[in-house]
């Protein structure tokens, strides 16, 4: 794992772009923790609910949380939320907090299952890209394998349009952090 994690370490910095894949949770981990760390501006999850290990791990909640702490915005699709969850859920409680504080984090459901189109068995995949040209497309959703690149402008700017048309659609709901935790705009209770 220590080789996986250098490597990934060393794409992400380097800004390279080639495509590699993983494989599991750990491997996912290892990736979104370096788009985290790379983002500038803007970091996009296309998920189904956001209550698995992977996005509850310390390490994952608090590379998001150094990402918004520098301003960053944070856009959020479930297509599969799940309330009582995201109640129990670190990471959702940490983007509450930050909303409360007037941080930018929107997050909206959809009934929308995303897949390649040149897929004929139409598999659901998710997706996170971050500034428009890095990103990791988990093309099996069940056994966590994905497709990832930290530098590739064509690619990211085409998850970027897709989730964006998604987003904006006004079919996707927005769900109210503030309220799932009875805060308000202060962060109290």
């Amino acid at each position: 794992m220590e080789k996986y994690r250098e490597y990934v370490y060393d794409l992400a910095q380097k800004r390279v772009n080639n495509t590699f894949f993983n494989s599991d949770e750990a491997h996912a981990l290892e990736v979104f923790i370096n788009l985290f760390q790379i983002a500038k501006s803007e970091i996009r999850i296309f998920a189904g609910n956001l209550c698995s290990d992977v996005a509850n791990k310390p390490e994952y909640i608090e590379k998001i949380s150094d990402f918004i702490e520098k301003n960053g915005i944070v856009k959020i699709l479930l297509n599969d939320y799940d309330k009582e969850k995201s109640i129990d859920s670190n990471l959702f409680l940490r983007l509450a907090l930050y909303k409360s504080l007037g941080k930018n984090i929107d997050i909206k459901t959809t009934s929308i299952k995303p897949y390649y189109t040149s897929d004929p068995d139409k598999k659901e995949i998710h997706f996170t890209v971050v500034d428009n040209n890095a990103y990791r497309i988990e093309i099996d959703i069940n056994a966590r394998t994905a497709s990832c690149n930290f530098n590739n402008d064509i690619e990211g700017n085409s998850l970027v349009v897709f989730f964006d048309s998604i987003f904006n659609d006004e079919a996707s709901l927005d769900i109210d952090l503030l309220s799932l935790f009875n805060l308000n705009q202060n962060g109290d209770k």
